[in-house]
């Protein structure tokens, strides 16, 4: 029988003893017993197919750029890994790309805008931890130019690295991707981003800054900090490195390079072949040397380890014989002949330290009509108590005498005038470069340093006294030189040591022109100093950036006020005998390194008046006896010490900027002004540094589109509605603003708004006095803010063809329905579904460049859309967008601590204000400051969305809006009643919780 078991066949032993052949029968076996039969499982019934379809649209968000040799069989290689092969990548593209194997190398063409542009490049492969070098894929980043000049680099071992193309409209660039092999050679995916520079955060930015510097490779400002432990486990590297340090806090060390990459451990690259190193040899050196630094802070975290970035005097210079009728121009403009008709012409005693190329000799014109005080300063290039400017005496421009004189020249009816001070030169410059600044810093403060003295001993020294009984100071310090840095680097922190002793200091911006940054003028505690011409318009050559505080004059090339004259800065600058062709002994000069001692002049005399004839702490003991940083920085914020020449249009200027901006910061220097100033608060108009009056707000918004936007404005001191009024304006054509009332606003993108790109504009706010209050002294203003609004629209890739990409079709457990491929021709995509059941659903598209089969993984380009429900035999559309998508370094997502029942938020009513704060907790943030606080992020550090849905029939709602610290407000109208779902997302940056609730809105 079918099934059953056959007992006697087959290759089995019989038992029993052999027989004749005669033997009897073999007895039949006994069947063994039946089982019953297992009845076959029912099969589960088979759906009928459905007889809906789905049909999706897709495109890529552009600027959007493929990597031309991408590891996929199915889209064409094609090789970039030279300047002739480079790809051409437009404004603020993103670019998704893949190296590895022979591919170690890649270069892309960008054309220099009016602004810079911060270049993000992250890494797929790496898991977020720098020290797992083993695993990690390793890229680093360089900016060249066509003379194939290195301008920015960054070359870590981080995730992330970012590069900034400079702000030069029309000039060629280089993006260059290297796969720095060394540790391995595991190949990755990448995604690079281009965006505004201004757009970024302040860390991202102190990075670009950081990639923009030139280095001296073989030098290192290292210092201790308060993490440092002598029980270090990396006892040899520290005690090499502290070694070097020869005991003190914080030093400039030499080391070479081949010896830095030996004690970190970076990998030989006796043998080590790559494209960059064969054909970009400057590149791979600065990045070589990055990588080992990067090491080396990680692996001595007590450190404060910095680049030595190269420092460059801010000038250009040409003499003019017609000096002595144009000199004054640039100091009518701050006022300073009425200041001094006020304080008096004569030298006083106020120090300023001048660190720049030197003074003058002592036979010259140059000194006898300036006041240098040659032995109270240092020559820390040549490390000798004479710090006479090599420049001037070899007959050439001398730099250090032209910013020292411009300070300390005799009102004495000779040749030219001066601010009435005194200048000790600090030579730290030669040939248009600066070496020794740390070591200045630390003479000036009196700390350890290579001179084995200081400025108070030498002065004490200079007057025959002891330190002890020494009774001048420094009142101000001038800085004409600039560079990379970064404002936790080692030098600011000494700066700012320096500035909280009460000495008040000066720093060229820079002459890099549209939104460059220069340190140490962007230090924290110093004054970064802009130019000016002879018709109070920003220098064209002058740094703009955030951290400006006020301009002086620095003259131009150009003869703006129309006399004939360039309107250049003149002051001494050569010896005597060099100047034969000319009726004075002076040179004019542009650049910031013309402005900056202005700056650094009129600090020193308003702290003179301050602190030695207005004396207004004498009558009110709330007031400080010694005038600092920060008490000017007060000033400045409430219009009492500069002038806001760019508060309306003028001829050469069709764009008013009111309040601070970037340009010229709060203005241009007013001395008399700033005398006023102070006797206001001699007369008790001012009572405090704590409460002058002046409003402040959030600097910038940055919008997403659909998304509403809060801030609001805080008066201080008078300022509010009995002393002046508030009025705002914006660019209506982008930005819609709302007055929500007790100086709070609202704003978002103008409705109807689509053009793809970047916008910047700000809203301004003005604050008219009103009729008959009491002021200060005649003509004072409130100065105006400006909150600037950021946003981008984005646009399509219509450029792009990828001829493969998979189309899954997800159910509510995201499980795939359906799997069908598509294409995308010039950005753009469409799928058909069809067959489809009734259902919840979303649509994904993907893409395998990595050529490693996984379709949809990290590193691809991917779209996922929303759920939508498909309930009938029509076809639903989908539209999403694809984008490059990264995994992500591992991230803890944001936890909602507020509910919104406990909070009485479930329930508002037409007519009535709603209010729900959301709260949130994440386990990634950290407090360096304060350890308690991680975990728990303050409010604005987080990014929030808000979506409502109507329970009836499906439609949007807008009458809610959620702001930067997450608070939901509104006011339901009438048409807004009945239940609404509300979507709160809370994101991280990487990751986003949702908090979905139901609102009875009751009418």
């Amino acid at each position: 029988e079918p099934g059953r078991p056959r007992h006697g066949s087959g290759n089995g032993t019989r038992s029993g003893a052999l027989r004749p052949c005669s033997q009897a029968p073999t007895p039949a076996p006994t069947p063994a017993p039946t089982p019953a039969p297992t009845p076959a499982p029912t099969p589960a019934p088979t759906p009928a197919p459905g007889t809906a379809s789905v049909e999706g649209s897709f495109e890529i968000p552009g600027p959007f750029v493929l990597d031309s040799d991408v590891n996929s069989d199915l889209i064409e290689n094609v090789s970039n890994n030279f300047t002739n092969r480079a790809q051409f990548l437009d404004d603020y593209s993103t670019v998704l790309g893949w190296v590895g194997g022979d591919d170690d190398i890649e270069l892309f063409q960008v054309i220099g805008t009016d602004t810079p542009t911060a270049v993000e490049l992250e890494m797929i492969k790496h898991d977020g931890d720098a020290d797992n070098v083993e695993e990690n894929a390793d890229l680093d980043i360089f900016i060249i130019n066509t003379d194939l000049d290195t301008i920015s680099s960054s070359a870590g071992l981080d995730r992330f690295e970012y590069a900034e193309i400079p702000a030069d409209p029309g000039e060629i660039f280089y993006i260059i991707v290297d796969h720095y092999r060394g540790y391995n050679s595991e190949a990755t995916s990448y995604i690079i981003r281009n965006t505004p520079s201004s757009s970024n955060s302040q860390d991202i930015k102190t990075k670009l800054n950081e990639s923009n510097a030139d280095i001296n490779i073989g030098k290192l400002l290292v210092g201790k900090t308060e993490l440092f432990d002598d029980s270090s486990s990396n006892n040899n590297l520290r005690n090499e490195i502290t070694t070097r340090m020869d005991g003190r806090p914080a030093k400039l060390i030499d080391i070479s390079p081949q010896r830095l990459f030996e004690i970190v451990g970076l990998p030989s690259d006796e043998d080590y072949n790559s494209t960059l190193k064969n054909n970009f040899s400057d590149a791979y050196s600065k990045g070589r040397w990055q990588k080992a630094t990067s090491l080396l802070r990680k692996k001595l975290p007590g450190l404060q380890v910095d680049l030595d970035y190269k420092k460059y005097l801010h000038v250009d210079f040409v003499k003019d014989p017609l000096h002595d009728a144009y000199q004054w121009w640039s100091f009518d403009i701050i006022n300073l002949p009425e200041g001094l008709n006020i304080l008096g012409s004569d030298v006083k005693p106020i120090n300023v330290a001048v660190l720049d190329s030197g003074g003058p000799i002592e036979i010259d014109l140059a000194y006898k009509r300036s006041i240098f005080d040659s032995d109270r300063g240092w020559d820390m290039e040549d490390n000798d108590p004479l710090p006479d400017d090599v420049e001037f005496e070899q007959g050439q421009f001398s730099h250090g005498t032209h910013v020292g004189s411009t300070i300390s020249m005799l009102n004495d009816g000779i040749d030219a005038n001066g601010f009435g001070a005194r200048v000790t030169p600090i030579r730290v410059c030669y040939q248009s470069g600066c070496g020794p600044t740390y070591e200045a810093y630390l003479f000036i403060n009196g700390d350890e340093n290579d001179s084995d003295t200081s400025w108070a001993e030498r002065t004490a020294i200079s007057k025959g006294l002891s330190v002890s009984e020494l009774d001048e100071k420094l009142y101000a310090m001038n800085m004409s030189y600039g560079g990379g840095g970064s404002a936790n680097s080692n030098a600011c922190q000494k700066l700012a040591e320096i500035s909280e002793s009460g000495i008040l200091i000066a720093s060229s911006s820079g002459n890099g022109g549209i939104n460059s940054m220069n340190y140490p003028a962007a230090c924290p505690t110093v004054f970064s100093v802009a130019a000016t011409n002879g018709i109070h318009r920003r220098s064209s050559y002058s740094s703009t950036n955030e951290m400006v505080d006020f301009a002086a004059p620095g003259g131009e090339y150009s003869d703006w006020n129309d006399d004939a004259i360039e309107d250049l800065v003149y002051a001494y600058a050569r010896q005597e005998a060099d100047m034969e062709d000319s009726p004075v002994p002076l040179v004019g000069a542009q650049g910031t390194s013309m402005s900056s001692p202005h700056g650094a002049g009129f600090l020193g005399l308003i702290k003179y008046y301050y602190e030695t004839i207005s004396k207004p702490f004498e009558t009110n003991s709330d007031l400080p006896e010694i005038l600092k940083y920060n008490h000017v920085e007060q000033m400045l914020k409430a219009n009492l010490l500069t002038n806001d020449v760019n508060k309306e249009v003028r001829e050469y200027d069709t764009t008013a900027r009111p309040g601070r901006d970037d340009h010229l910061g709060y203005g241009i220097i007013d001395l008399e002004k700033s005398i006023k100033s102070i006797d206001a608060f001699k007369s008790g108009y001012f009572n405090s540094f704590d409460n002058l009056p002046y409003y402040e707000s959030i600097p910038s918004v940055k919008l997403e589109p659909n998304v509403v936007s809060e801030f609001e404005l805080s008066p201080n001191g008078r300022a509010g509605p009995e002393f002046n009024s508030v009025s705002y304006s914006f660019e209506s054509d982008f930005l819609e603003v709302v007055d929500l009332g007790n100086l709070k606003f609202s704003v978002k993108i103008a409705e109807g708004y689509n053009s793809a790109g970047w916008i910047l504009t700000p809203i301004t706010f003005e604050f008219p006095l009103l009729s008959g209050v009491d002021l200060p002294y005649p003509g004072y203003e409130i100065l105006a803010s400006n909150v600037e609004v950021l946003f981008h629209i984005r646009g399509a890739s219509v450029d792009l063809d990828i001829p493969a990409l998979q189309v899954n079709l997800l159910d509510e457990n995201d499980e795939v329905v359906v799997t069908s491929s598509t294409d995308i021709l010039k950005g753009k995509g469409s799928i058909a579904l069809t067959d489809i059941s009734n259902g919840f659903y979303k649509l994904q598209v993907c893409s395998n460049i990595n050529g490693d089969n996984i379709w949809c993984g990290s590193g691809e380009l991917t779209g996922l859309s929303d759920v939508f429900e498909v309930s009938s035999s029509t076809a639903s559309q989908v539209t999403l967008n694809i984008e490059a998508t990264s995994e992500g370094v591992p991230n803890n997502a944001p936890v909602i601590i507020s509910n919104p029942e406990s909070s009485g938020a479930t329930e508002a009513a037409v007519g009535q204000n709603y209010l729900y704060r959301v709260l949130a907790e994440d386990e990634d943030y950290e407090d360096e400051n304060n350890p308690k606080n991680n975990g728990k992020p303050p409010r604005s550090w987080f990014d929030y969305s808000i979506e409502l849905i109507s329970q009836d029939d499906g439609s949007s709602g807008n009458f809610l809006s959620i702001d930067i610290i997450g608070e939901v407000t509104g006011t339901p109208q009438s048409g807004d009643g009945g239940a609404w779902t509300v979507r709160i997302g809370v994101s991280d940056r990487i990751d986003t919780t949702f908090q979905e609730f139901t609102l009875t809105v009751d009418e």
